[in-house]
């Protein structure tokens, strides 16, 4: 009988934690996940991020365990005899406890992994979950140069590379939170009756000076506190990220980290709290400080869950934060009078400020006094722009509009609706689609379309857009439909919750539906042996009817990296493909780009893959979160140990 060789699994990462630091800054990150055995390198998108391997930790089994316990009993009586001579907690002990526990075959390693086994197994709230089971822990170098935001962090070991996790590059000075479970070795032998708090702290100190970025992570029934100076008349901000960071956690319910922050007094009393921001599950408080004085700021999940990948930042201090744009956006090459909305901005009005020319969804910040703003989204058309004239509140005194065109507007009274009236072509379809909600505004849209007697032909309150992967209310309108004969119609936009607003503003795109698609590809790391293949997804999102073939190829890549098979079928939604490497290949992991063409009306058109990971969301849905990059590592695995 032929034996078959097993290799060793790529790893797979949850978290980073700290998921980010300042520029200029070194320091430790602890990555968990699985299979991190070996660890060799990090992938880090963009320039100016460093990274440094120092160790791996991965909990025994019960078995080895009991052994370390038997051989740490043993060496008690020698404990003991240090204790009794006097001798104190200091570190000048560290070299001889070492030297005991090197000749009972222990070091400080392997205490720590018999500290931890212990406090997960008897912390009844621990939930235990293998896919973060294994750490990493990584010196990480930040250069001044490093462009602020977020990257893309993947853990490469001798079996490969991972799956990317976000690391944002700030601005602020960083802190973490205290550790409760950060090892001490003279404690752990007896010599220290408690833990030395000047140890358990990354930095040892403990004053926080604003403006700051705070990070920790929550474990079960945990409320993580933070005390700070504040200034009267200060304008505070606390910007929190957790479900910016992990977009979706498979096995928890909502599907992600849903944090509660509270701001107290030096009493205890409560000043402000937030569970979310708007429509953004992470939390914003805007909090003018009253008198010069002690702040406590506390943060906790919403039911109390905790686990280590419940990983946080908050950016706390007068800081800069854009809460809106007007007008939501522009035409391409033109020039609006742009206006920001929000706390500590330098400058607030930008006359005559020059749209792009690339059309899409850019993003636009602020400055002021603390540094950048957030980002915020603006939206570039190539269509001619039109406003809404009130009033337009019913049939008869719809705004007429030509087409093609981009109309703004805004849900702006109680019982507001908008109509316009449409003159196209009969029996051509044409599309209406609303940008409201993916821009910033609260507008929760719902479009109807009539027939030039007041006919309802078609309405859409929430379009689901396959493309929006970090979206789970699609809050935004979109019809598609064939106009009647005459070519007449008429577009109602309103807001479905019945709310009102100078902030419910957007942007109606109402144009000739011209079949088109979108391709994502996942997931956003391969792995492949020299000479084999890596089995890759296509997923084909269809707009506006289009049902043809899309065949499939690689675009630039390096010489003996092919893709094999395609097309996605007539209809189909999706299609397995295989990337296969040379024999030969050695080096850095290969960024690759898949295209898409199709033939559509007569046209040869060509769309490029956006990387994704196909993420699931609390047991069921399922989400493809775009990626920096796609990235192919190619290496053969060692082979795996004999069970």
């Amino acid at each position: 009988m032929t034996a078959i060789s097993a290799f060793a699994a790529p790893p797979r990462i949850g978290f980073v934690y700290p998921a980010g630091g300042q520029a200029g800054a070194t320091f430790e990150v602890s990555v968990g996940g699985q299979n991190l055995d070996d660890p060799i390198g990090v992938v880090v998108s963009g320039e100016g991020i460093s990274a440094e391997i120092l160790e791996h930790d991965k909990i025994p089994s019960a078995q080895v365990i009991d052994d370390y316990r038997d051989k740490f009993r043993e060496l008690q009586p020698e404990f003991a005899k240090l204790k009794e001579s006097g001798a104190t907690g200091t570190p000048d002990l560290l070299p001889e406890i070492r030297q005991l526990l090197a000749g009972a075959e222990l070091d400080e390693k392997k205490l720590r992994l018999m500290s931890e086994y212990e406090r997960r197994r008897n912390d009844p709230k621990q939930q235990i979950n293998t896919q973060i089971g294994e750490s990493v822990r990584v010196r990480v170098t930040i250069a001044e140069t490093a462009e602020p935001g977020i990257h893309h962090w993947r853990l490469q070991t001798a079996s490969g590379l991972s799956n990317p996790m976000r690391f944002v590059v700030g601005h602020h000075p960083e802190i973490n939170e205290p550790d409760p479970h950060r090892f001490d070795l003279l404690q752990f032998v007896g010599l220290v009756t408690k833990p030395n708090a000047a140890r358990s702290r990354e930095g040892g100190d403990t004053s926080i000076s604003l403006p700051v970025t705070l990070n920790g992570r929550i474990l079960p029934g945990e409320v993580d506190e933070f005390i700070f100076q504040a200034k009267e008349g200060e304008k505070l901000v606390v910007s929190l990220q957790a479900r910016n960071l992990i977009p979706y956690l498979a096995d928890a319910v909502p599907g992600w980290f849903q944090t509660v922050v509270s701001l107290h007094d030096s009493r205890g009393r409560e000043l402000a709290f937030a569970d979310d921001y708007r429509f953004d599950p992470d939390p914003v408080i805007f909090y003018k400080i009253s008198h010069e004085g002690e702040y406590h700021l506390r943060i906790r999940d919403s039911i109390y869950r905790g686990r280590e990948d419940f990983v946080y930042r908050v950016n706390l201090g007068e800081l800069p934060f854009l809460t809106a744009i007007t007008p939501l956006g522009g035409q391409s090459g033109s020039e609006v009078d742009l206006t920001f909305h929000g706390a500590n901005l330098s400058e607030q009005h930008f006359p005559r400020y020059p749209v792009p020319q690339q059309t899409g969804i850019v993003e636009l910040t602020a400055t002021g006094p603390g540094g950048s703003s957030n980002a915020i989204d603006f939206h570039v058309e190539s269509l001619p722009e039109d406003a809404e004239r009130e009033d337009n509140n019913r049939l008869g005194m719809a705004n007429p509009v030509e087409i093609p065109a981009l109309v703004n507007g805004t849900i702006l009274l109680p019982g507001d609706v908008d109509f316009f009236r449409i003159e196209g072509s009969g029996n051509k379809p044409m599309s209406f689609e609303v940008f409201a909600r993916r821009l910033g505004s609260p507008l929760d849209a719902n479009l109807t379309v009539y027939n030039d007697d007041g006919e309802m032909i078609a309405y859409n309150d929430d379009y689901e857009n396959p493309t929006a992967g970090l979206t789970t209310h699609h809050a935004d309108a979109r019809i598609t439909v064939t106009l009647p004969d005459n070519g007449r119609c008429f577009v109602r936009v309103a807001d479905t919750q019945n709310r009102y607003g100078y902030a419910h503003a957007y942007r109606l795109r109402i144009a000739q539906a011209i079949p088109n698609f979108a391709l994502r590809a996942t997931p956003a790391t391969l792995n492949a042996k020299p000479g084999a293949t890596a089995r890759l997804t296509v997923h084909a999102l269809r707009i506006d009817g289009f049902t043809g073939l899309i065949h499939l190829r690689l675009k630039d890549a390096p010489e003996g990296f092919e893709l094999k098979g395609g097309p996605v079928a007539e209809g189909a939604e999706k299609v397995d493909v295989s990337i296969a490497v040379p024999y030969n290949y050695s080096g850095q992991p290969v960024p690759l780009l898949v295209e898409g063409t199709a033939e559509i009306e007569g046209k040869t058109v060509v769309i490029e893959a956006v990387p994704a990971e196909d993420m699931m969301q609390a047991f069921i849905y399922r989400h493809l979160v775009p990626a920096d990059a796609l990235l192919i590592d190619v290496r053969t695995p060692p082979e795996k140990p004999a069970p």
